[in-house]
Parts: C-alpha cells; sequence; structure tokens
C-alpha cells in the first residue's frame, strides 16, 4: 500500500495546481444542486387565464372568483365569444381559456348540473395537463360545493363516499423533497465520471503515461491510485450535498445517513471505475469525453428522475437494468423519506456492489502498462 500511498500524493499534487479542475470538484456540484434544485420544478402557478363569459351571472362570477383566489391561475383577459379567446392561445397570451356557456346558472339551478368548456393550450403536454387537472378541480368543486343556495332547496342533497387522501412520506407535496436527493446523486456520478475519464488520458497527452509505465507499479495499484481522490471527493460532495438538502431545502431525513454514506461508497466506484475503463482505451480527451457523454446522456434520461420507469417501453427498462444511477436513486430516496433499512434495499444495493467490481476489474484488465 506503501505505492499506492505516493500514487496519492501525486494525485493530490496535480490536483492542488489544477484549480480549474479543483474548482469542478469541489464547488461546481453545490452551486449545481442548488440551482437545479430550484429550476426543476412540478408546481405550476400562475398560469395565464383567458374568460369568456356569455352568462353574465351571479353564479358564473363565483365561478370566476373560484379561479382567481388559487395561485395557479391569473386572469390575464376577458373575451366576448371563444374566437377571440382561440387567438390569445395562438398567441401565446393564454395558456388556458374558460368557456362559461349562456344559461349556465339556469341550468344549474334546475338541474344541479352545468358545464363550461375548457380550451388548453397542449404545445407543452406536462403544462397542458397540469392546467387542465388544476381547473377541472375547481370546477367540480364549485359544482359539488359553491352552488346557488337555490339549489339546495330544490335539490336533494346525495350523500356518497367522501375521499380524504393522506399522503405518506411527503405529506406536503413538496417537489423538492422528492427531487433533491436525486439531483444530488446525479451531480455528483456526472462530476466524478467526467474527471475519472479525462485522468489516464491526460497522462497520455503530456506524457507522463511514459515514465509510470516504466516504473514496478502494478497496474491494480495504478488504477486504485488514480480512484482514490475521486472518490473521497465525491464523499465530500455528497456530505455538502446532505446538509444544503437538509437545512436549505428540509428534506426528512427518516433513515440511517451512516447506512446511505456507506452505500454511496459502494456506488462511487461505478462511475469512477467506468470513467477510468474509458480514459484507459481512449487516446485522446476528446475521444474520452464523447464516449462518457455517450453512457451519461443514457444513464441520466433513463435513471427515472424526470421520466417514471414504469412508463418507459420494454426495451428501454431492460437497458435501465445496467443503470448505476437508477439504483442509487431510489436507495437514496427509500432511505431518506421512508427509513428503509438495509434489508430493504439490500438487492439495488448488491447490483451496486457487482458492477463496481465488474468495471473495476476491466480497467484494472484494459490498461496496457507499456512504455510505447
Amino acid at each position: 500500500m506503501r505505492t499506492v500511498w505516493f500514487l496519492l500524493e501525486k494525485e493530490v499534487r496535480q490536483l492542488r495546481r489544477n484549480r480549474s479542475l479543483l474548482g469542478l470538484l469541489l464547488v461546481a456540484p453545490i452551486m449545481q444542486l442548488v440551482l437545479l434544485s430550484f429550476a426543476a420544478n412540478y408546481e405550476i402557478k400562475n398560469l395565464n387565464l383567458a374568460v369568456v363569459d356569455q352568462d353574465h351571472s351571479p353564479a358564473a362570477r363565483r365561478l370566476l372568483n373560484q379561479f382567481q383566489y388559487t395561485p395557479y391561475f391569473r386572469l390575464v383577459q376577458t373575451r366576448p365569444t371563444s374566437r377571440a379567446a382561440e387567438q390569445d392561445l395562438l398567441d401565446g397570451r393564454a395558456d388556458l381559456v374558460l368557456v362559461i356557456p349562456p344559461q349556465f346558472e339556469r341550468d344549474l339551478v334546475r338541474g344541479g348540473r352545468a358545464r363550461v368548456q375548457l380550451l388548453v393550450n397542449a404545445l407543452d403536454n406536462v403544462k397542458a395537463g397540469l392546467a387542465s387537472s388544476y381547473a377541472s378541480s375547481i370546477v367540480q368543486a364549485y359544482q359539488g360545493e359553491g352552488r346557488p343556495a337555490t339549489v339546495a332547496a330544490t335539490v336533494s342533497e346525495v350523500r356518497g363516499l367522501e375521499v380524504v387522501p393522506a399522503y405518506w412520506y411527503n405529506p406536503l407535496l413538496n417537489y423538492k423533497t422528492f427531487m433533491v436527493p436525486g439531483i444530488l446523486v446525479e451531480i455528483i456520478s456526472l462530476i466524478v465520471m467526467m474527471v475519472a475519464t479525462l485522468n489516464i488520458v491526460r497522462e497520455k497527452e503530456i506524457g507522463t503515461i511514459e515514465q509510470l509505465n516504466v516504473t514496478p507499479i502494478r497496474k491494480w495499484q495504478f488504477i486504485l491510485g488514480k480512484l482514490l481522490p475521486f472518490w473521497v471527493a465525491g464523499l465530500y460532495q455528497f456530505t455538502i450535498g446532505l446538509l444544503l438538502a437538509r437545512f436549505l431545502f428540509h428534506v426528512p431525513m427518516v433513515g440511517s445517513v451512516p447506512l446511505l454514506y456507506g452505500i454511496m461508497a459502494v456506488f462511487l466506484a461505478v462511475p469512477l471505475g467506468l470513467g477510468l475503463l474509458i480514459s484507459s482505451v481512449s487516446q485522446t480527451q476528446q475521444q474520452a469525453l464523447f464516449v462518457s457523454f455517450f453512457f451519461l446522456i443514457i444513464f441520466i434520461l433513463l435513471c427515472g428522475l424526470f421520466t417514471p420507469t414504469e412508463y418507459m417501453p420494454a426495451w428501454a427498462r431492460a437497458i435501465d437494468r445496467l443503470n448505476p444511477l437508477l439504483y442509487i436513486i431510489d436507495i437514496a430516496r427509500r432511505i431518506l423519506l421512508k427509513g428503509s433499512t438495509l434489508r430493504d434495499v439490500l438487492t439495488p444495493v448488491l447490483t451496486l456492489l457487482g458492477m463496481a467490481v465488474v468495471v473495476n476489474t476491466l480497467a484494472v484488465w484494459r490498461y496496457r502498462k507499456t512504455s510505447g
């Protein structure tokens, strides 16, 4: 291990000289976590609402007030006809158009039911789905509770089932509680894999690899000496990220933080080993970056952070079994938010351990200790 210690000392000195790389390792992940956690927002508020009121009745005004008194909608236009409101959708001035038909109050009083029309700008399907859901909920709540007083006298009350939801693990439905653990491990994976990818190939380009190859250093010692500094840096990033998650984003930490640290230590060996494997087979830094981006984009898009994996096609779910980010994001959420124990996450942990052994073994085997 004395040889590995000398290699570690060499890597640390190189990092201290390379201020840009040191900043990338120590500062960039923290800034990215803060920015992305605020930007990756599943809460959509202040949607632009245009209204076509063809009834002009007290019931119609009460319905309109229901929209105005929520943070989700902002009344921007009142149009006399549907065609004028459709032009607002076309020009992007409105995200949603509420059309209140003539005789809206009469239908509500006589039959206890009335219809309204919602025109939704579906260019952004996620935004359109949320806007439609918010508006439908407001209309249904109004029809059930906000009917005119005359309705109560003319329409018998129908007793039905009342649904009382209980939200476990995220009772306030705070998107940061769900997103921050995933964003944290995703950023750390991206950073450590990129710097590991550039490490060995940089030695090739500047010529220092020739000097290392003629020494009696064994291949596993060389790979271990390259891996450990960035492994420590990854744990440092994880520590700062957890502190930000707890005190800035107020993410609950129900489970064992030491357990999560141990699993994170195992996980970091996967992107680091993969980066060193790519670096050992690449001839230039540009080539190494292209290959690492190929894997990183697949890992990030298929990890389930932004798109639930259960809605992906079967071939994508099959590829996802080799995605380390999928497992560590699931583990982090389960431990922090649900309080899961090692027994609960043993299968994904063993999968990550197997991946770490395979990719680092390949990195040691593929590294050619030659002077030419």
